[in-house]
């Protein structure tokens, strides 16, 4: 990005006599801990940008990001396996081949449904972050970004869909050669086949985006279905292989047979947080004025940095948000936005009660504390999860680069003072006041300012972008 002169603006206003206290005044208080760097008259001086680099660039930071390179390493593990599986010398030409890639595809099923797990995502995260400030920086960012997990989880979901096609055509080709009889075992397959096409492309980032409730039902209930076609597929699979090897062939037992017990571990694991399904009581709380934003009081106890699922009803859209915990220990909150029109009716008509099920999770900004010094840049009700863990990590000093309209007006005071307290020269700027800005080069010179050893960005809707216009310059960012 190239250099420019930025002239800073007051970021707010002050009025006499105004229902509302100013998030940033214009007067310089320097008797008060809630001491704020943009209130100072001098105006921010310029820095320049370092150039982005140019080679290999748009492949380092988009096409090889951390996510795709986890993705191709299953995906070029699958294919080393299957290489070894289709061209493994056996005494029987078919028996012990489709009982091995009915156990490579039930084995990324698995995987799949393993990497959304609460407790494994919440073990992960804290095997990482117990890791010492003194351990070398270049470890400890490639250990934050554990985040990324992701590229498990897709990864070993289209590797499962590959491998039962592979085995829905094997099959077929046994039925059409007449060594399979049975044709209910090919119609369990098409049908698996078919369902699980469906899951895949309905996850396909941008449908996902446009239509997500429609990719939640699909990948819920036709998940569900899938699972349930499974068993009756299972025995029919091996009664075909005894029929067609004789008893003693591999396969012919179910129980020997090791995608049953694959296939058991995946129910059990999408069962399990459904186990803990339960009600939060819920006190709103309504945030500065207009219907931008609330605040939902939970009365259990909360742990630091997690994030809850919650629902009107369990079968129905789930939203996921940080939990702030109160000072006292006992309790937290959940601030939801207006950012569609779930949260909109949450805004407009908050329940008493709303549904979580599993455990909380722990949230991508609890991997700060890797760190000595952080730079965290958050938009509107993105403030909410950056609290939420902020104010429990006292050995990490973060600063604070945030962007939302009228912060006081919408988020209220107690939300605004806790960003000072955590961060007392917080840079605030008031989009309804001065308009947006230039979010990478004011977090840029907070960086080099501070020599941060990080940038968080958390909540921000075109983070793509910015991630890497960070990542061309040689920031290291999350």
């Amino acid at each position: 990005m190239a250099s420019k002169e930025m002239e800073m603006e007051s970021f707010l206003k002050t009025e006499e006599g105004s229902e509302s206290e100013p998030f940033l005044a214009e007067e310089v208080v320097t008797d008060s801990k809630f001491y704020n760097a943009s209130t100072r008259v001098d105006p921010i001086l310029p820095i320049a940008l370092p150039p982005k680099g140019r080679i290999l660039r748009f492949a380092r930071w988009t096409v090889f990001g951390v996510y795709r390179r986890i993705f191709l390493s299953i995906f070029i593990i699958n294919i080393w396996q299957g290489h070894r599986i289709l061209t493994m010398k056996r005494r029987s030409k078919y028996s012990p081949l489709l009982v091995d890639i009915s156990t490579a595809a039930s084995a990324n099923m698995l995987l799949a449904i393993l990497m959304r797990q609460d407790y494994i995502i919440n073990l992960i995260f804290k095997i990482c972050w117990f890791v010492p400030f003194w351990t070398p920086l270049r470890l400890r960012r490639l250990l934050a970004k554990i985040y990324e997990y992701g590229g498990l989880h897709s990864g070993a979901a289209i590797c499962s869909v590959l491998w039962f096609t592979l085995l829905a055509a094997i099959l077929t080709w046994e039925f059409v050669t007449l060594r399979i009889a049975d044709p209910l075992v090919i119609m369990c397959a098409f049908i698996v086949v078919g369902i699980l096409w469906t899951m895949l492309v309905t996850a396909y980032p941008r449908f996902r985006a446009s239509r997500h409730n429609t990719f939640e039902n699909i990948h819920r209930f036709r998940g569900w279905a899938v699972l349930g076609i499974f068993w009756p597929e299972l025995w029919l699979f091996t009664r075909a292989l005894g029929h067609q090897a004789g008893p003693a062939s591999p396969g012919a037992v179910l129980t020997k047979l090791p995608a049953f017990w694959l296939l058991m571990a995946s129910c059990f694991h999408i069962a399990l947080p459904w186990m803990r399904l339960r009600r939060l009581r819920i006190q709103p709380e309504r945030l500065g004025v207009g219907v931008h934003a609330i605040r939902l009081h939970l009365s259990e106890k909360v742990s630091n940095c997690v994030v809850y699922r919650i629902a009107d009803t369990p079968l129905k859209e789930w939203h996921s948000f940080a939990c702030i915990p109160e000072k006292s220990g006992n309790g937290g909150s959940l601030i939801v936005s207006n950012a569609g029109d779930w949260t909109r009716r949450a805004i407009n008509n908050p329940k008493k009660w709303y549904y979580t099920r599993g455990i909380p999770t722990v949230g991508v900004l609890c991997m700060a504390q890797l760190f000595r010094k952080v730079i965290i840049v958050t938009t509107g009700s993105g403030i909410g999860p950056c609290l939420g863990t902020m104010m429990n990590i006292p050995a990490t000093r973060c600063r604070v680069l945030w962007s939302a309209p009228e912060p006081r007006h919408t988020f209220g005071d107690e939300i605004c003072d806790r960003v000072l307290e955590v961060d007392p020269e917080a840079v605030v700027i008031d989009t309804h006041a001065v308009g947006r800005k230039d979010l990478v080069a004011l977090a840029y010179k907070l960086y080099v300012e501070e020599r941060a050893e990080a940038v968080f960005c958390v909540g921000i809707r075109h983070y793509p972008s910015i991630l890497f216009a960070f990542g061309s310059m040689g920031v290291w960012r999350l």
